[in-house]
């Protein structure tokens, strides 16, 4: 007898029929991302689903209705749940499946619902109930019914398509890539299985066609009034201060994660919520160090985390990783150099751009990781060495930078940038958690108890083009001021509305456009954070030839 997580969900077949590559990330790697169009489906289908009355009898008029109808076959091996089940007295019933699009225009259903309906037909059969002549594809958005057939041709590419899934499911690498590219614009996985992504790192593409969205769909709340709690209204949190006066909320509908800032307080029904969402809750301290996460549970996709710790433990591949990663960033920082300096220069800039260079050169064949942190380090200090001259001159004065200095930071300088690189960690974490990564396990920063090496080996990418030019923008446009910073026996941290002010700065930054090297198309900052660990688990899994790191031009 089969286990019944063995027995495939009819609802994927129909992903087989759309996309073989969609069902093997589904059904295999149990992935799943939500876009417009499986939220207003799943709002849909709240009615039909009938909660706490799944199966029972509701006479209408000639017709008894049964919703929300569970059947499995052990013959065929699949499992479903049926949206309608519609008897007749005297006649076998049939199954009423639910779509919230509009009737196709001028031609029959689309083959993928009818090999699904068809299908819920046979799992009737195998339950002791007469196969239907025909079926029915009730279409909300037309408010429409259409007839399908159970013709003998359709029970067979059924069955056939049934034993194809069984065979997909049974391999560990990925069906080839769909031909018919017009399909993965409206797919909801099209950022996982980066169709176009995929083929230019191949080499059979020098530009990728634009399918990835060019930005993440969800927001991030922020919380950091101090004494304030999130309780739950129905389907938002609600924000509440101290005294008891509302001061926000947010739909959990539209949420990424929720960040927490200090002595912040979250109801266990939030929580809870959150948990079924997949909602991961972040902790900050108050002065923005990074505590830790509240999220469900481990991803599914343990194949990736076994290949991620194989190359861990690979010395000469776990390297070649780390080059990549200290090369990128010494190529940032050298960009950021020439952008701010390209109007100040002096008879001394030039060495120390190729000072840089240099380091990036010899980084590219450092033979050990203890070489290789060398090199970073004498870029970074290279880069931080002139980091007081990219602040405008009449802005230095409350915002001088000696050097760069951290637990605790000493001045407003790096009080900023303390605060971006924990935020930026936090967004690194939560993107890894949720392509499937172990964050704790990395390739270049060396592994310590807490320590989430792998977040902060590609932060490394994204510290120039998101924390650093942000907090330089904000300085030399004014935005910060010397009442937005706490004070105190060689200590410094932003205060509460210096971290709004900051954490509106950084969102903004993270939403900000930038064109990939590679790809030649236009993302976000936070995409392009989620791009490079998928691009990553592609390399890692031997999906891809090679990994190439971020940088700016």
């Amino acid at each position: 007898m089969k286990e019944s997580a063995d027995y495939i969900p009819v609802s994927y077949l129909n992903a087989y029929v759309y996309c073989p590559r969609r069902f093997y990330l589904e059904r295999v790697l149990g992935m799943f991302e939500d876009n417009a169009h499986t939220i207003e489906g799943r709002s849909r289908h709240r009615v039909v689903d009938m909660r706490g009355q799944e199966a029972r009898p509701v006479k209408k008029e000639e017709v008894i209705h049964r919703r929300s109808v569970s059947f499995s076959s052990e013959r065929l091996g699949i499992i479903g749940k049926l949206d309608l089940v519609e008897e007749k007295e005297g006649a076998p019933g049939y199954p009423v499946e639910y779509k919230k699009a509009k009737k196709p225009a001028n031609r029959d259903p689309w083959l993928n619902d009818q090999i699904q309906l068809c299908a819920q037909a046979l799992l009737m059969r195998d339950n002791g109930l007469t196969l239907p002549e025909r079926a029915y594809i009730y279409y909300i958005g037309s408010r429409a019914r259409v007839e399908v057939p159970l013709t003998p041709d359709l029970v067979a590419e059924t069955e056939r398509v049934i034993e194809a899934c069984r065979q997909v499911a049974a391999t560990e690498a990925p069906p080839p890539l769909t031909e018919n590219r017009n399909k993965c614009f409206g797919c909801s996985l099209n950022a996982i299985c980066l169709p176009e992504e995929e083929e230019v790192l191949a080499g059979k593409k020098s530009n990728a066609k634009e399918i990835l969205p060019s930005a993440l769909d969800a927001d991030v709340l922020y919380v950091d009034t101090i004494g304030a709690y999130l309780s739950l209204s129905q389907d938002c949190i609600k924000i509440t201060a101290p005294g008891g006066l509302e001061i926000g909320s947010a739909s959990l509908e539209k949420l990424r994660e929720v960040v927490l800032c200090g002595p912040v307080q979250a109801t266990t029904q939030v929580l809870h919520s959150c948990l079924k969402r997949h909602v991961p809750i972040h902790y900050m301290s108050q002065h923005g160090r990074y505590l830790g996460q509240c999220t469900s549970w481990l991803h599914h996709h343990g194949l990736l985390r076994e290949a991620q710790w194989r190359i861990h433990f690979d010395p000469v591949r776990a390297l070649e990783l780390a080059r990549i990663i200290v090369v990128s960033k010494a190529t940032n920082m050298r960009t950021l150099m020439m952008r701010y300096l390209k109007e100040d220069r002096n008879e001394g800039d030039p060495i120390q751009f190729e000072r840089i260079k240099d380091l990036k050169k010899k980084a590219q064949t450092a033979d050990n990781l203890d070489t290789l942190r060398g090199y970073e380090g004498a870029a970074t200090r290279v880069y931080f060495g002139q980091f007081a001259r990219y602040i405008k001159p009449e802005r230095r004065s409350f915002f001088p930078f000696d050097e760069r200095n951290r637990r605790p930071p000493r001045d407003p300088v790096n009080a900023m940038l303390s605060f971006g690189y924990s935020l930026l960690a936090k967004d690194c974490q939560g993107a890894g958690g949720r392509v499937g990564f172990d964050p704790y396990c990395g390739f270049y920063h060396t592994m310590k108890y807490g320590r989430p090496s792998l977040a902060l080996d590609i932060m490394e990418f994204f510290r120039q083009p998101i924390v650093d030019s942000m907090v330089l923008s904000a300085i030399n446009n004014g935005v910060f001021k010397e009442n937005d910073f706490l004070q105190y026996q060689n200590t410094c941290y932003l205060n509460e509305k210096g971290r709004k002010k900051f954490l509106a700065q950084y969102e903004m930054r993270k939403k900000d456009l930038v064109t990939h090297p590679r790809f030649h198309y236009r993302l976000s900052y936070e995409r392009t954070i989620e791009l490079q660990f998928r691009l990553l688990g592609k390399f890692l899994l031997g999906q891809l030839p090679e990994y190439e790191g971020f940088h700016i031009r």
